[in-house]
């Protein structure tokens, strides 16, 4: 998710896990950037010009696009949370719940799921998660903020032998 977001043009806006790929290289890759149009209110506002030209089922799109308000950067980032979220979890939020409710769940009433998996969860990560799914954009951090966090959660986890557990990842 390090795009370069200089530009509010390249803005992700529904990021999924199935657009998440894995490079020969075992890099992770960032695809399906969609052909949705923006209209620029500012050089870091824009809102959607066909708001209901996106699927309104996915629980990936951040409650200010859900709700056709006006967005900025921060929509990668509340959908990073929700990607991060269904790693740890191993489903998506609210699971069994069908698509359509969950983002209700997420959009409209402001709930966000519990953490459920016993496993050994750095409290880092969830922190961070917390404030990447935060109803308010303001209080989510950049991508720069996560990167550099990330970091030292993963430097952290590596440590305490806690990698492997946390994410449901084949490749770990």
């Amino acid at each position: 998710m390090n795009v370069n977001q200089t530009q509010l043009s390249i803005v992700v806006y529904s990021q999924s896990a199935r657009n998440i790929l894995l490079d020969d290289g075992g890099l992770l890759k960032v695809a399906g950037f969609g052909l949705l149009r923006l209209s620029k209110i500012s050089p870091e506002k824009a809102k959607l010009v066909q708001p209901h030209a996106y699927d309104r089922s996915s629980y990936y799109v951040a409650p200010e696009i859900y709700r056709d308000d006006i967005f900025g950067r921060s929509v990668d980032v509340y959908s990073f949370a929700i990607i991060l979220y269904e790693m740890m979890e191993g489903c998506p939020p609210f699971h069994p719940k069908l698509p359509e409710e969950a983002a209700k769940l997420l959009c409209i009433e402001g709930k966000r799921p519990s953490f459920k998996t016993k496993s050994k969860y750095p409290p880092d990560l969830k922190e961070l998660i917390e404030e990447c799914w935060d109803p308010e954009p303001a209080v989510r951090p950049t991508f720069s903020q996560i990167i550099a966090r990330t970091d030292k959660i993963v430097t952290n986890c590596s440590k305490h032998g806690w990698l492997k557990d946390t994410f449901k990842l084949p490749w770990l």
